[in-house]
C-alpha cells in the first residue's frame, strides 16, 4: 500500500537547496569519484539529487517528440494508461526507438550511481512518463514505496512492526522533465530527508513532515534530472500553464523488490521479445522483470 496524506494548495516551495551535480563539466563516462561521492551522501542526508547534463539533449529531445506523439494521439491513454490522479496521467512507455538506445537505459552514469546506491544487482523496475495537463491540481504528499514490509509468521503475511528507517535504498525514481519546468506548470514538491522517517514504527503525518522537513519544489530547465529515494515524501503542484508538462520516470530497483503501485497493472516494465534481443547480452539483465525476459519453467512434454 502507498501512504498518502490529502492536502490542499502547497506553501510556495524555496529556491532548490539540495545538492545539484553538473556533468557538463565531466567527460563522457561514469561519474568522477569525488562527484559519486557527493551523489551519495546527497541521497543519505536528503533523499534527492539533481542532476544537469545527465543525458545528451538530442537524446532528449527525441524522448518528448516520441512522448508527446504519443501523448497528442491519444496512445498512452488508450494502451499504457496506470492512472489518473488530480488531472495527471501515469502511462507505461515501451522501450522503443530513443528508449531502446544503450545511452538511455544502460548510461554509464546512470549505471555507476545504481551499482553504488542498490548493489550490482540492481533492475530497472519501470518506465512511465507522467502528463500533468493544463488545469491539474495538487497531488497528495505521498511517498512512492510501501511504508510496511511484510514478513511470514506462521504461514501467514503479517506487517513488521519494529523500525525500519535506517534501511538503505532499495528503489529509487529518476524524474527526466521533458520540457522546462516553473513554478506555474507543475513542479513537483519534495520534502527533503522525510525519507528517513517513512519507515518508522509510527509513520509521521502530514503535519510532521511538514514541520520537520522544508518543502522544495522542483524546478528545472530541459536537460536536468532529480534522482530521489523512493521513501521521499513528494506531491505534484498545478499545472496554471495551458500546456501539458511531461516527465518521465525511470525507476530503478534492487532485484527482490516489487512495486505495489503496479499491483493492479501487468507490468510497468513493456519490451517486445524483438527489442529485448536487440539489447546487447552486457545489458539484459537489466529487463530481468519484463514479462518477455521470461520463460516458462514448466514445459508440456512431447509425445
Amino acid at each position: 500500500m502507498v501512504y498518502t496524506h490529502a492536502i490542499h494548495e502547497p506553501p510556495r516551495g524555496r529556491v532548490v537547496s539540495i545538492s545539484t551535480i553538473d556533468f557538463t563539466r565531466e567527460r563522457r563516462g561514469p561519474p568522477s569519484p569525488r562527484s559519486l561521492r557527493r551523489i551519495i551522501a546527497a541521497m543519505e542526508r536528503d533523499g534527492a539529487v539533481r542532476f544537469e547534463g545527465l543525458f545528451p539533449l538530442p537524446l532528449l529531445r527525441s524522448a518528448r517528440r516520441e512522448v508527446l506523439r504519443r501523448h497528442e494521439s491519444g496512445e498512452l491513454r488508450a494502451r499504457g494508461l496506470v492512472r489518473d490522479i488530480a488531472g495527471r496521467c501515469t502511462s507505461v512507455v515501451p522501450f522503443e526507438g530513443p528508449f531502446l538506445k544503450p545511452g538511455f537505459y544502460a548510461n554509464p552514469r546512470v549505471t555507476a550511481v545504481m551499482d553504488a546506491l542498490l548493489g550490482s544487482s540492481w533492475r530497472i523496475g519501470s518506465l512511465e512518463v507522467v502528463v500533468a495537463l493544463p488545469g491539474a491540481y495538487p497531488q497528495h504528499q505521498h511517498i512512492d514505496g510501501p511504508i510496511r514490509f511484510d514478513r511470514l509468521v506462521g504461514g501467514r503475511k503479517r506487517p513488521y512492526g519494529g523500525d525500519l528507517s535506517g534501511l538503505p535504498p532499495y528503489a529509487v525514481g529518476l524524474a527526466v522533465p521533458l520540457c522546462d519546468v516553473d513554478e506555474q506548470n507543475g513542479p513537483t514538491a519534495i520534502w527533503p530527508g522525510s525519507h528517513k522517517a517513512a519507515l518508522r514504527p509510527r509513520p509521521p503525518g502530514q503535519a510532521e513532515v511538514s514541520r520537520r522537513y522544508p518543502e522544495e519544489r522542483m524546478v528545472a530547465d530541459f536537460g536536468s534530472a532529480y534522482l530521489f529515494d523512493y521513501r521521499v515524501f513528494h506531491g505534484g503542484t498545478p499545472n496554471h500553464s495551458r500546456e501539458a508538462r511531461p516527465l518521465l520516470m525511470f525507476v530503478f530497483t534492487r532485484d527482490w523488490f516489487r512495486d505495489p503501485n503496479l499491483a493492479d497493472v501487468d507490468t510497468g516494465l513493456v519490451i517486445s521479445p524483438r527489442s529485448l534481443g536487440r539489447i546487447p547480452e552486457r545489458h539484459r539483465h537489466l529487463f530481468a522483470l519484463a514479462p518477455s525476459a521470461r520463460r516458462p519453467v514448466w514445459r508440456k512434454a512431447r509425445a
